[in-house]
């Protein structure tokens, strides 16, 4: 790991496996996930960067895994999350801050008329797809490959970093459980179809429109790396839903709040029935929201779809939310000028950097996300291609940077994050360590060889 040593990590680790399954508590910071040969314990963080035990500085640009958009340990939300707690944490019962959240959820995410709290995306997916079934009285659920909208079962197929030959054909996908202990039938109620394909989507759902409620997926998709729609996919998508009675849920888990205060919807201009927010909108607390269209909410409301939750909407995560609403929306939502501005001069510095020393590589994103890819392709268009690019290649780099103080998430799967804490001095330091490291794998022959 270069410059850094990490010895306080590899003993905090060692003694973690005695005691945690795994060491970690999500496999997303596990060895499995490119945490290898152990993670990095972080003693605390602030602002744009994390600190380890063994007292190493990093420019974060893992960031919670998007969560916190407003840097770390942000003092505003911090306070104000503090001041409602000493009101009681918890009351199994509503309280009136949860309405001044849920107004402005309302006022900024387009497809919202109603919303409903949680505590993760995974819940809050499931809930949408719930939500379908019992509204359109179908059953089937069609995801694209690479998307992933939680951990359970019914949606836990083909997800990121499978190759192509497992996932058959594109015509004949086939489904690929992620894990072992699923339940025997879980993909019987499940179609997989890669992802910005038109002409298989409308030929899929013009064959199983009487059995298909719904159709779910990121409208920017952030599990495979960063990968824009196509032109007009995600208006086809729309269309096609409407047009077949089958409800349309964007997973804005990642996307919602950071592409913008109105979401990726409100970027790209299609609105979807439902909608799973989450991560940026706690600022680094654990919630989720899910809603939509009235009618279909209103089968929560009429007690003709079962909602529960005993830690629904506490008083700490509705703070937090309330917080870090105020300040994204703060003078017009300002802070994503920052964002964007920021991620897109570290975008084209990597691109200069990748141009100049001849790196076959590219760089894709919005700018408060986007991923590299050491791919001979010239755009990554679904998981598929994202399976492609060189693992190991990818794995190398990253560490190489982490030992030099840059952290980004090591895992192709996921992106490098920006924050409204991130400075012009942090991306000039960053691609700095980035040439470094380029140049240096250049020159030992190291950026080639397997996936």
């Amino acid at each position: 790991m270069a410059a850094y040593t990490t010895e306080k990590s590899k003993k905090a680790f060692d003694r973690a496996l005695g005691l945690v399954a795994g060491g970690v508590s999500s496999k997303s910071r596990s060895t499995f996930e490119g945490y290898h040969p152990y993670p990095l314990f972080i003693e605390r963080a602030e602002g744009s960067r994390l600190y380890d035990l063994d007292g190493n500085e990093y420019i974060d640009y893992l960031v919670a895994l998007g969560a916190t958009i407003l840097g770390n340990a942000n003092p505003e939300i911090l306070d104000f999350v503090s001041g409602e707690m000493r009101k009681g944490s918890f009351y199994a019962l509503p309280f009136e801050l949860q309405l001044e959240v849920a107004e402005k959820l309302i006022r900024h995410v387009p497809s919202f008329e109603r919303v409903s709290f949680v505590n993760s995306g995974t819940e809050a997916n499931q809930m949408n797809i719930r939500l379908a079934r019992a509204f359109t009285g179908k059953n089937l659920l069609l995801k694209f490959e690479g998307c992933y909208h939680g951990w359970l079962d019914n949606t836990c197929f083909s997800l990121s970093g499978v190759s192509a030959e497992r996932l058959g054909t594109p015509n004949k996908p086939n489904k690929i459980p992620a894990t072992g202990g699923m339940a025997a039938h879980a993909g019987d109620d499940l179609l997989t179809l890669p992802w910005n394909n038109v002409e298989l989507l409308e030929q899929t759902i013009q064959e199983r429109k009487d059995e298909i409620a719904a159709v779910i997926t990121e409208p920017y998709m952030c599990n495979s790396g960063c990968i824009p729609p196509n032109d007009g996919y995600l208006e086809a998508m729309r269309e096609l839903t409407t047009k077949n009675n089958i409800v349309l849920i964007f997973d804005e888990v990642i996307t919602g709040f950071r592409a913008g205060l109105n979401c990726a919807q409100g970027k790209f201009g299609v609105i979807p029935d439902l909608t799973t927010v989450g991560k940026a909108l706690g600022g680094g607390f654990p919630i989720a929201v899910y809603g939509g269209r009235k009618e279909i909410m209103d089968l929560i409301a009429e007690d003709k779809v079962l909602r529960a939750g005993t830690l629904n909407a506490n008083r700490m995560v509705i703070a937090a939310a309330y917080a870090t609403l105020g300040i994204l929306e703060r003078n017009g939502g300002q802070v994503y000028d920052h964002l964007y501005r920021l991620g897109g001069k570290l975008m084209a510095g990597i691109r200069d950097i990748i141009d100049t020393l001849g790196v076959e590589a590219i760089v894709q994103g919005l700018g408060p996300m986007f991923q590299i890819y050491f791919t001979k392709l010239k755009k990554v268009e679904n998981s598929r291609d994202s399976a492609q690019s060189r693992f190991k290649v990818h794995h190398d780099f990253i560490w190489r940077l982490i030992g030099r103080g840059v952290f980004p998430r090591p895992s192709q799967m996921g992106e490098f994050y920006v924050t409204a804490a991130h400075t012009d001095k942090d991306v000039e330091i960053t691609l700095g360590v980035i040439e470094e490291v380029l140049r240096e794998m250049r020159d030992q022959n190291a950026l080639g060889g397997e996936a």
